[in-house]
């Protein structure tokens, strides 16, 4: 601190609070939904020819940390798919919950009890890269029918997978101070 030439020392100070990250936790295309459904032709005014877009709404996600041997996630979920009967456009949801358990050991670096303990006041869980594999299977009443219904439906039976990119980082705020001074001859 002696070389700074600033006229206060407290003005060459830079006090941050920041979140240092101290194990993560990355899995990539994990299946978070597997499901064959059918569709009736009443809910939306005919057969479903066309599966034009999907989009995912996030409703909630959380994370039980409480388990020194375990993160729990929770991730409560909604599909919307844009499907098209009959020439025009029409909505169909899917409301779902997918949990899993991430051991501590899962995490890079891998983390025991007492590290979970004394060093994880925080985490943030990330969703990202969501794809889909859809399949139009066929009608709800035919014979043998493809949704494997006990009692056939005249509709359109749809099979859908979701899969996400799932990120959690664990860590704790920590006090980061710098000690420094701006170069008047640099530009931002």
């Amino acid at each position: 601190m002696a070389g700074l030439k600033c006229e206060f020392p407290e003005g060459c100070r830079l006090d941050l609070w920041a979140k240092v990250i101290k194990a993560k936790f990355i899995e990539k295309q994990v299946k978070v939904l597997d499901t064959v459904f059918c569709v009736p032709d009443e809910q939306v005014g005919g057969k479903v020819t066309c599966v034009e877009d999907i989009k995912v709404k996030v409703i909630q996600k959380f994370e039980d940390v409480a388990c020194f041997n375990k993160v729990k996630i929770f991730i409560d979920y909604e599909v919307i798919l844009f499907v098209i009967v009959d020439g025009e456009y029409q909505i169909i949801t899917v409301t779902d919950r997918f949990e899993r358990d991430i051991e501590l050991d899962e995490f890079d670096p891998p983390l025991t009890s007492e590290e979970f303990r004394e060093e994880i006041e925080q985490s943030e869980l990330i969703l990202k890269n969501w794809t889909f594999d859809y399949e139009i299977k066929g009608n709800c009443e035919d014979p043998g029918n493809p949704c494997n219904l006990t009692t056939p439906v005249r509709g359109t039976c749809i099979g859908l997978k979701v899969y996400v990119d799932i990120v959690d980082k664990l860590g704790k705020m920590h006090d980061v101070i710098v000690y420094g001074e701006l170069d008047p001859e640099v530009e931002f």
